[in-house]
């Protein structure tokens, strides 16, 4: 929908005036008086059809309502974002537990969650430890999409119910 003033119509002759009780084709000129009489602005609706249709009403509100509309459909919509949980391989049970928890809340959010097992010097050569340790986080949350081993680091990737259905 467009506002339209006095220079913006002059294209046009004649336009279908609709709203309220009101479909009849009138002068631009007479759309234009009778809007400003009223207050209010000249929509145009459609410049399709001949003549094009235009409604009187308060543009600034219909502003309004598509920002809120907008506002609105942002606050419903959640995009998926990846968390990350980095673990170590001497990492006592409560910590894990904490770790999981919160791996919990992340998937019930609706976000993606990365678990990372680092090795450093010496925990290398326990690589089983690692992996012993991405089983056990995925066994009490979720199972796991993907599992590698890059080096010294082991990566599982956790989704959401919802989302590792549909793949």
């Amino acid at each position: 929908m467009i506002v339209l003033d006095r220079t913006a119509l002059r294209q046009f002759d004649k336009v279908r005036l609709v709203g309220t009780g009101v479909n009849e084709i009138i002068s631009i000129h007479s759309a234009l008086d009778s809007a400003e009489e009223q207050g209010l602005d000249l929509v145009l609706v459609s410049d399709k059809p001949v003549p094009p249709v235009v409604r009187i009403q308060d543009f600034r509100k219909i502003e309004y309502e598509r920002r809120k509309a907008r506002k609105h459909q942002k606050k419903v919509t959640h995009q998926s974002v990846l968390k990350e949980i980095q673990l170590r391989v001497n990492i006592s049970d409560h910590d894990l537990q904490t770790k999981v928890t919160r791996g919990k809340k992340f998937l019930a959010r609706g976000d993606k969650v990365k678990v990372v097992v680092q090795l450093r010097g010496r925990e290398r050569d326990f690589m089983q430890k690692a992996w012993n340790l991405i089983d056990r986080f995925a066994e009490s949350s979720q199972p796991c999409r993907i599992q590698k081993g890059s080096g010294p680091t082991v990566t599982c990737m956790l989704e959401p119910e919802k989302t590792a259905k549909k793949s």
